[in-house]
């Protein structure tokens, strides 16, 4: 049976979720020490050890003789549907960033792997097929990393584009290559949350307890078959991911 959390957790959780939550702005400056014992409940030195978990996990920047103030790192705000359209030379994050203000970055590594356990029932491919794996650390500059993007590609699509293969596969990226080559793209996706693990910790440059995002994307052709899927995981208090919907008719 997990054991409940120290006070001091609970008090650290408790403060992540008002500043994840906007509830606490970037730049604004947390209760002292002793409002924060006082409201909790808690010894002072409990509320230091609840502020350096905030601390280590990004949240907060802890200023000697000041306080604790909320990290002021640029934050995405990213509309679920800008991977559909093109904008200028880009879609997907770049278009979510830049809108905001924000000089996205990407950092790209492509690679032919064998479709594990977890991939192939995904791709619908027999365990072991080769597909084309595109891999991309991105974030805004003046801040830390924002997510891992990991796509996945079968290989007769590749063989009928080619560029895919490449750092740089154009304006448009993937998605705008596949429309030019006669795919029409639907998207399923599906949204979780857990704590990182230990290498997406160091690529991401977050603590052990805070909690990232994962999100499945698949792409189906015209015919239904999947064609791509992209796994991405994303540092929740970096990225706020927005989805509109229409009622319908």
């Amino acid at each position: 049976m997990p054991r409940p959390p120290t006070k001091a957790q609970a008090i650290g959780n408790a403060l992540a979720a008002r500043i994840v939550e906007g509830e606490l702005d970037p730049g604004a400056w947390l209760p002292s020490e002793r409002e924060l014992a006082r409201a909790y409940g808690a010894d002072r030195s409990t509320v230091r050890r609840a502020l350096r978990m905030l601390a280590d996990q990004g949240l907060v920047e802890l200023r000697h003789g000041a306080g604790a103030q909320v990290r002021t790192a640029p934050k995405v705000r990213r509309a679920a549907a800008d991977i559909t359209r093109q904008v200028g030379e880009w879609r997907g994050f770049h278009v979510s960033a830049q809108k905001d203000g924000h000089r996205p970055f990407t950092r790209t590594t492509v690679r032919e792997i064998e479709a594990c356990e977890r991939l192939a029932p995904r791709l619908d491919v027999p365990l072991g097929t080769r597909v084309l794996e595109r891999g991309r650390l991105q974030g805004v500059e003046g801040g830390p990393p924002v997510q891992t993007a990991t796509t996945w590609v079968i290989l007769d699509v590749v063989e009928r584009i080619p560029v895919l293969r490449e750092v740089d596969t154009g304006p448009g990226g993937i998605y705008s290559r596949l429309e030019e080559a006669g795919f029409r793209i639907t998207f399923e996706e599906s949204v979780t949350c857990r704590l990182p693990r230990a290498d997406e910790q160091e690529r991401l440059e977050i603590g052990s307890d805070q909690p990232v995002l994962t999100l499945w994307r698949r792409a189906y052709d015209q015919e239904d078959r999947v064609v791509e899927v992209t796994h991405r995981v994303v540092v929740g208090d970096r990225h706020e991911l927005v989805y509109r919907y229409g009622s319908g008719a």
